[in-house]
């Protein structure tokens, strides 16, 4: 069963009924302190200190610990008034110790009171408000905040352009700026030479050396080798592509072609590597050699080419490989056979593939001979779709011991070409196809 509450008057904290002091503020809840005989326990137990929380022996009054009365009304203590608690102060005895310094400097007390004073009241008493050292307040206003000057922008050298302070390059050219070394307060290090090292035959005058003659620079120099000029003249004449008309003349005894860092650039067609190929002077003939990228070079086949396994072949707008004899695979034997197309007659089988771009597989074609056509229709390969096929185009032609030709039949005027293989001898009139350009070959 819960007793009566006793409301604190200073905080108006609730207190048990027998409280005699509020637990929060330790304002006293009663008039008059009880007298001694009753606050003092009636079990015999000691006093617990109210302040410091130390315990004490039964009967003891004031805290042997920091000396305040257990007792209000007690002791050295004056009786509580109904102030709230108060921040902790040291007894009067305390106060008056030795802490003081002899010269009579202010204590560290008499600072911490001077903080409650104003400061009229604390120059009064001698207590200054900083310790000795410490500068004093300024009370002048604060000043707005300059920020510090921008740095000056670059300017460019060659174009002339502003850029950035921090940029290194010139952000409109790309022109570097080269920073300037300052120069060295220190001066140049000085060699000294021990006395003891020092020969008097060396230091005396050297006898003057006679004049050595002139000697020419030309013969001294070791000759350069020129370049001999090609054996005849040649020219590149661009028929199909980004600058129809365009001529390059052969100048050296090899002359490479690419779409970069070339002596014949190509640059304005994306399948063209940028060193390709190779137009080269051997002896009295003019020779092309493909440099192993991976569109190569084409040249168009005069009436017919023979063919090995592996060669690529441009008829129209088709590329097409000749994987050469290829057995075709016999399904295992079951009870009832699976339908599809006659096999091919014959026992030489070769295949075609269509190769399609980016290098996919497309169509295939296999026949046994002896020709394989391919045009627009009445063929073994037939694109109706192609602008650039003749009704029949081309044809391979298989002969004996597996060897294949390949003809062009003169029926669409763009022809068949035929891709390089290492080298490849050229003549006058003869069409190179790199990548999308279709170049003609001039002599004389």
């Amino acid at each position: 069963m819960m007793g009566f509450m006793i409301t604190c008057p200073a905080c108006g904290k609730e207190n048990a009924d027998s409280a005699s002091e509020c637990r929060r503020c330790r304002a006293p809840l009663r008039e008059e302190a009880p007298p001694a005989q009753e606050a003092a326990s009636p079990s015999g137990f000691g006093e617990v200190c109210r302040r410091c929380e130390a315990y004490n022996e039964p009967g003891t009054k004031v805290c042997t610990n920091c000396g305040l009365a257990l007792i209000p009304g007690e002791g050295g203590e004056p009786p509580l008034d109904k102030t709230p608690e108060q921040p902790f102060a040291p007894p009067a005895e305390e106060a008056a110790s030795d802490h003081t310094p002899p010269d009579g400097t202010p204590s560290v007390a008499d600072e911490l009171s001077a903080l409650a004073l104003s400061p009229e009241e604390a120059a009064e008493a001698g207590i200054s408000s900083a310790r000795s050292g410490a500068p004093a307040f300024d009370k002048t206003p604060a000043q707005p905040y300059k920020p510090p000057p921008a740095a000056a922008e670059k300017i460019c050298s060659n174009c002339g352009a502003a850029n950035p302070p921090a940029a290194k390059f010139c952000f409109d050219c790309g022109t570097p700026f080269i920073a300037k070394k300052k120069p060295s307060s220190e001066p140049p290090p000085t060699i000294q030479v021990a006395a003891d090292l020092i020969d008097e035959e060396s230091t005396s005058e050297a006898a003057p050396v006679a004049d050595e003659e002139a000697v020419d620079a030309e013969s001294v120099a070791e000759p350069i080798e020129e370049e001999a000029p090609p054996p005849f003249q040649a020219s590149l004449i661009v028929e199909k592509g980004s600058a129809p008309g365009t001529a390059f003349a052969l100048e050296h005894l090899e002359n490479s072609l690419g779409s970069a860092g070339t002596q014949i650039e190509l640059a304005d067609d994306a399948f063209i590597a940028p060193h390709a190929a190779t137009v080269l002077f051997a002896e009295d003939r003019l020779v092309v050699r493909d440099e192993g990228s991976a569109n190569g070079v084409f040249v168009k086949v005069r009436e017919t080419a023979p063919l090995e396994a592996g060669d690529l072949f441009i008829a129209g707008e088709r590329l097409f490989r000749y994987d050469g004899p290829f057995d075709l695979e016999h399904g295992p034997e079951s009870d009832t056979p699976f339908l599809g197309a006659p096999r091919p007659p014959g026992v030489a089988t070769v295949r075609i593939t269509e190769v399609l771009a980016g290098g996919k597989t497309g169509r295939t074609c296999h026949r046994s001979g002896p020709v394989i056509a391919i045009g627009k229709t009445g063929c073994d390969l037939n694109f109706p779709g192609d602008s650039l096929l003749a009704a029949r185009h081309a044809e391979i032609r298989l002969g004996e011991e597996e060897s294949a030709t390949l003809a062009d039949l003169g029926q669409g005027p763009a022809g068949v070409f035929l891709r390089v293989k290492g080298t490849m001898d050229l003549q006058a009139g003869d069409i190179l196809q790199i990548g999308e350009q279709q170049i003609r070959v001039e002599v004389g």
